[in-house]
């Protein structure tokens, strides 16, 4: 009986080992084949093209002697670790301009010399999960659960606004627009921005900030995110939140995509002075709630419509 026992103690440790290797042998192949890796030795190899090793020897040495390794941003302001430069390792590389992505740069290089990806990391402009290292695992797509998916081209100046108050002195076309709709609307009416408007919705003053499980996904028709729930909250309020007392206003789809650029800027949060930008001389914030006449109309017609909107 004992040797039974013994036997059988001795073929489930010779099992147990083996699963162990084979579970090791699938660890060693999986990290050796990271999709970062690949993208960096495509870097490599099109750099080597490009730079060739008659024109600078010394620069082409180098360039052989990369390895692939992570590399990450630490931005302790925003509590974040980035590390998209690992696979958009060209982002600051102009040889690089007509890539394909990941290694294409930066379309807007004048904006990395005021944003160094070094100092900033990307994730606070665009979004997205900084740790990760796959498309997939980055929110390039949108990823249940995840606060802030990668902002869409639509969508990209209202991260401008998470630190520029002064739209007009960074031309964020889509935030000014954004904010004279909130007030053509008479959104104030109803909703609260930094202690101005009404009190009847709810207070927009840290939308950005606001967790997506804040908001009921099951009625979109387009992807589970934040973003997305706010163009289609503004397209159909009703469908979206059923009993909502929220009108559905006539707008553009370029009207839609401003007035959520808008909203989804309004953070409360307060950074050092290395991410506030400095404001101009004389500026003042525009009060949210004062009420501008829709266009077409002057201020005696304005007026009638404007009562009609808040009793709504």
């Amino acid at each position: 009986m004992e040797k039974a026992v013994i036997r059988r103690l001795t073929t489930l440790c010779i099992v147990c080992g083996l699963v162990c290797l084979v579970l090791l042998g699938v660890a060693g192949f999986r990290d050796t084949n990271r999709e970062w890796k690949y993208y960096q030795e495509d870097y490599r190899q099109k750099l080597l093209g490009k730079v060739g090793r008659d024109k600078n020897p010394a620069m082409y040495q180098r360039i052989v002697q990369m390895k692939p390794e992570l590399k990450q941003v630490v931005v302790g302001e925003w509590q974040t670790v980035d590390r998209c430069v690992t696979c958009h390792i060209s982002i600051e590389d102009p040889l690089f301009a007509q890539a394909a992505q990941p290694l294409k740069t930066h379309p807007h290089p004048e904006l990395l010399k005021q944003h160094p990806v070094e100092k900033f990391g990307c994730t606070i402009c665009h979004g997205g999960q900084g740790l990760a290292t796959t498309y997939y695992g980055s929110s390039h797509e949108t990823i249940h659960n995840w606060p802030v998916t990668l902002v869409s081209k639509g969508l990209m100046q209202s991260r401008c606004g998470y630190c520029h108050k002064d739209f007009e002195a960074i031309k964020a076309d889509k935030l000014i627009q954004g904010r004279a709709l909130f007030q053509e609307l008479h959104c104030a009416g109803c909703h609260q921005i930094n202690g101005q408007g009404g009190a009847v919705g709810p207070d927009l003053s840290g939308f950005a900030d606001k967790d997506p499980s804040n908001f009921p996904m099951e009625n979109l028709k387009g992807s589970r995110s934040k973003q997305n729930w706010v163009i289609e909250h503004f397209s159909d309020p009703q469908r979206v939140s059923p009993g909502s007392s929220m009108r559905a206003y006539a707008m553009s789809e370029r009207q839609v995509e401003a007035l959520a650029s808008y909203v989804l800027s309004l953070n409360q949060r307060e950074f050092t002075r290395k991410y506030t930008p400095k404001l101009s001389a004389g500026f003042v914030p525009p009060r949210v709630d004062t009420v501008l006449p829709e266009p077409g109309l002057n201020s005696s017609q304005a007026e009638p419509d404007v009562k009609k909107e808040l009793r709504l």
